[in-house]
């Protein structure tokens, strides 16, 4: 029976004149079928084909003149958001094709394939993604968006004093999986990563300023711990995944001239790893990440100043310092860190499975809610259903 289902939906999401205009009511449908009994029954095959149907159309070359299914859903999910000057978007009324999103991020293991190779020129997304204001930062309101345009996003934009820690932690965890797969298959995206090191430098100065406050609530060592490997991750593999030998060089600059940030957390995490406190051990590990760090601010530093001293230059401009680095990798000494492209795989902790049983409740009486009966020709549905072998 289940299986004679799916093929019914296969069909309608194969067929594009029937995927628009039957394919929203059949991606919401999959969605919770692959939530019933979630947590009972393991490999459902409705997570398989639900992964299927998103992914295949991404690279089906029969259809390359109309917009794929993945494309169409990320229409959905992107349309969410972008309201009207005098209209309020509530994200709860599209629940349904986030969860169907969700799903199939979750179970679908080639999708950090397409992600990690997505960027605004492809076209994965082809409408801004975010309510936020245009910023410096990242110019969303502008250009579609990359996934780490979004991570740095949201990193920019949530830095409160109700701190979203899991939330936070979940989006370092990404930027970390993407790192570890262009790593390992040497993916050179053409992204701005300045932006990325700027928005992670700026969440370790909001950590440090707001120390008490957050440590009465949280253990924000975990999170400093996960920041600065991903600077480990881009100091010790960066010549893998950057785009140009010259990015390599911006990232050595960027961590000399916010050397006062890393000094101040070091200065932090030095003081309660010598206490005997709760924080002894996590802000211990902290400490030991920062070792190569802290190698490239005293080993460059001095040479910056010097090189300022001997050509009586009172400020020297970014092409100087980069020229002093360039010159200087040579007797530059780092320890090799262990484990920094390993990552821990994402699975639904209890919590969650709380929070997804809730909402496919909500989603299911919507959708009892906003059924039109009336609207329903049996002559047609009987017409459409008799071609599906």
């Amino acid at each position: 029976m289940i299986n004679s289902i799916f093929e019914a939906i296969l069909q309608i999401l194969s067929h594009p004149p029937s995927r628009r205009e039957h394919g929203y009511d059949a991606v919401v449908l999959l969605a919770l079928l692959v939530n019933y009994r979630k947590y009972e029954v393991t490999g459902l095959l409705g997570g398989q084909l639900l992964s299927f149907f998103l992914f295949r159309q991404y690279k089906d070359k029969e259809e390359e003149h109309q917009s794929g299914f993945f494309s169409a859903l990320t229409n959905m999910v992107g349309s969410m958001f972008i309201a009207d000057a005098h209209e309020k978007i509530s994200v709860q009324t599209n629940e349904a094709i986030l969860l169907a999103l969700y799903e199939a991020v979750h179970l679908n293991r080639n999708f950090i394939t397409v992600l990690a190779q997505s960027h605004p020129e492809m076209g994965l997304v082809t409408t801004p993604v975010s309510p936020a204001p245009t910023t410096p930062v990242t110019p969303l309101g502008t250009t579609p968006p990359s996934s780490d345009d979004l991570m740095v996003e949201f990193i920019v934009t949530h830095m409160m004093k109700e701190f979203p820690m899991d939330l936070y932690i979940r989006c370092i965890q990404v930027v970390h999986k993407l790192l570890c797969y262009q790593k390992k298959c040497r993916v050179r995206l053409h992204y701005t990563w300045r932006e990325l090191w700027s928005a992670l430098i700026n969440l370790l100065k909001f950590l440090m300023s707001n120390e008490t406050v957050l440590l009465a609530k949280h253990n924000i060592f975990t999170l400093a711990l996960m920041i600065v490997n991903l600077f480990n991750m881009f100091i010790t593999y960066g010549d893998t995944f950057l785009p140009t030998p010259s990015s390599y060089d911006e990232l050595y600059y960027e961590i000399i001239r916010m050397h006062q940030s890393f000094d101040n957390l070091y200065s932090m995490v030095l003081r309660l790893s010598t206490n005997a406190g709760q924080w002894k051990e996590a802000a211990s590990k902290v400490t030991h990440a920062l070792v190569n760090i802290r190698a490239i601010i005293n080993h460059f530093n001095p040479k910056i100043e010097s090189y300022a001293a001997v050509n009586h230059i009172s400020q020297l401009s970014e092409e100087q310092v980069l020229e002093v680095v360039r010159a200087n990798y040579d007797t530059l000494t780092l320890k090799l860190q262990d484990g920094l492209d390993q990552y821990e795989r994402y699975s639904e902790q209890h919590k969650e499975a709380a929070f997804f049983k809730e909402l496919v409740r909500s989603i299911s009486t919507n959708v009892r809610r906003n059924l039109a009966f009336h609207t329903l020709s049996q002559e047609v549905l009987l017409k459409e259903f008799s071609t599906i072998s």
